[in-house]
């Protein structure tokens, strides 16, 4: 029972990871068309608390380059984790943060506060014209991708040392969790 359990929870992670990733790279190139290249977009907005995290910040971001382009229930700020909630209808979430740059996507629900990366949660990052290091080259110019951490080496084996790297060994493996993935389900 335990391994049909855990089948069906990686299978789960896969179908929701790459329908996501799929979404909202489509509302970003549907947005494009409206708002220009994704390149010149401008997210860098202060309110003070120099987080970029702030509610009208990302509002204001949400509703200039997203809201038209993809299909929510609804949208909530949350102060705790801070961000910018986006519900979907198949029960997962993504939490927006630093001013429209960081993505934290929760499979379901029921992980905000005991999130468990790259098992419950999974992050993304849109660093489309700012990116130093090795990271350059993978995200200038592109959408949405997978988070990969600024210290990555550049190896397989950096994306398993850091569970919030996770999700590109996943990508790079077909949208399938592999075998030699870091974390146990």
């Amino acid at each position: 029972m335990p391994s049909l359990i855990s089948h069906y929870k990686k299978q789960e992670i896969e179908t929701k990871l790459k329908r996501f990733y799929s979404a909202i790279n489509q509302a970003i190139k549907l947005s494009e068309i409206d708002n220009g290249d994704k390149s010149n977009w401008y997210y860098f907005c202060g309110e003070g608390d120099g987080t970029q995290s702030g509610e009208k910040c990302l509002a204001e971001f949400y509703n200039n380059y997203l809201k038209d382009y993809l299909k929510v229930l609804k949208t909530e700020y949350n102060t705790d984790p801070k961000g910018l909630f986006i519900y979907f209808a198949d029960g997962s979430v993504v939490r927006l943060s630093y001013g429209g740059r960081d993505y934290t996507y929760y499979i379901n629900n029921k992980h905000f506060d005991n999130c468990n990366q790259g098992k419950d949660c999974f992050r993304f990052a849109f660093y489309t014209n700012y990116a130093v290091g090795l990271r350059k080259d993978y995200f200038i110019g592109k959408g949405i991708e997978p988070y990969i951490h600024f210290g990555w080496d550049g190896t397989r084996e950096g994306l398993r040392a850091d569970a919030r790297s996770c999700v590109k060994l996943i990508q790079i493996n077909g949208w399938k969790i592999p075998e030699d993935y870091p974390i146990k389900f």
